[in-house]
């Protein structure tokens, strides 16, 4: 069974106050004298439509950041704890000094005279916290001039969106990825803040009736809302991954990390069956959410990501089947043109 920390005791640190985001209070504490982020679950008193006090998101956060430890990606370290009464989650710092972080919803902002043009002509609306402009991100991929110049960020970025799309995450916007800046250079830096994962203002009753109607599990499971947009309009997970033969990253993305979520699946099935379901009479992770949460996993794995990897490999395979027979063709052709001036 996983060990939830007691933290009651754990001193703050000098980073104390200096972490931000909008979704909950949080602490800068030490552990073992390293540098950590406690992170509290956000009341939900303003929120409709929900009978939780809290959220669950230092559960979704500790899940999601495992996951994609599983798959082998770079993540910041999270445990679980108790602090003041309430189920956290603790994420080491993976800053060597303050402000080695530069989140792309910043580094966006550098100026360069033919990436602004392009941005007025061809980008839809911009950037928020509740939507990325798809069609802007692409564009500082490509042409912002810190952002394309670091190996492997656009790999990055659609992977984000795939394992993100696993897991429900729908709120990668940009002020939660980005590079570190170390030894005057930029580096991509781990992934972290994955709180928004897995439907973490759903109470374990509306999780129970969704898995007692199949329907009901369908519907939630394939039809989630994605952060990014077009037009105004964002997308579900379902119609960004049908956008594959617009985007050759996105394809490369669909076969890296479909058949490793295949072969992951029985080790994060087995990873969130071993959370306790309460530590001390705070309740941690019920059998019905874990039930939920693997279910939703499996069934965007089994009817939305499988498939989208078998129609993007027969692709690839009829595209490399007419290459092939251009060049017999072209070769045909290049010996009828010797046979005839031979003769």
């Amino acid at each position: 069974m996983i060990k939830v920390l007691n933290l009651e005791n754990a001193p703050l640190s000098d980073r104390n106050g200096s972490y931000g985001g909008a979704a909950g209070s949080k602490e800068g504490i030490l552990i073992d004298r390293e540098y950590w982020l406690v992170k509290y679950p956000k009341s939900t008193r303003s929120m409709r439509g929900t009978l939780l006090s809290y959220t669950t998101s230092a559960l979704s956060e500790y899940i999601g950041s495992h996951i994609y430890s599983i798959l082998g990606y770079s993540v910041h370290e999270t445990k679980l704890g108790i602090r003041n009464g309430k189920l956290v989650v603790a994420c080491k710092d993976f800053c060597e000094y303050p402000g080695e972080l530069r989140e792309i919803r910043t580094l966006k902002n550098i100026y360069n005279d033919k990436l602004e043009s392009m941005l007025e002509s061809e980008a839809g609306t911009v950037s928020d916290t509740h939507s990325v402009d798809l069609k802007e991100i692409l564009l500082q991929l490509e042409y912002n001039p810190i952002l394309s110049k670091v190996l492997g960020l656009k790999d990055r970025f659609w992977d984000l969106v795939i394992i993100d799309g696993l897991i429900n995450n729908n709120d990668r916007n940009n002020g939660n990825w980005g590079l570190l800046y170390r030894k005057d250079a930029y580096q991509i830096a781990p992934v972290f803040d994955n709180g928004a994962a897995f439907s973490n203002k759903a109470t374990d009753e509306s999780l129970a009736a969704r898995l007692n109607v199949p329907q009901k599990m369908e519907a939630s499971a394939l039809n989630t809302v994605s952060i990014y947009a077009q037009d105004g309009q964002n997308y579900t997970f379902k119609k960004l991954l049908a956008e594959y033969q617009r985007y050759p990253d996105l394809c490369a993305a669909i076969k890296r990390n479909v058949p490793l979520i295949g072969e992951s699946m029985p080790a994060i099935k087995l990873f969130i069956e071993h959370i306790p379901e309460s530590v001390n009479g705070i309740p941690v992770c019920s059998p019905v959410r874990k039930a939920a949460y693997i279910q939703d996993m499996q069934m965007r794995l089994d009817r939305l990501l499988l498939p989208t990897f078998e129609k993007v490999t027969e692709l690839e395979s009829l595209q490399l089947s007419a290459h092939r027979g251009r060049q017999s063709e072209n070769t045909c052709r290049r010996k009828s043109i010797r046979d005839r001036d031979e003769r």
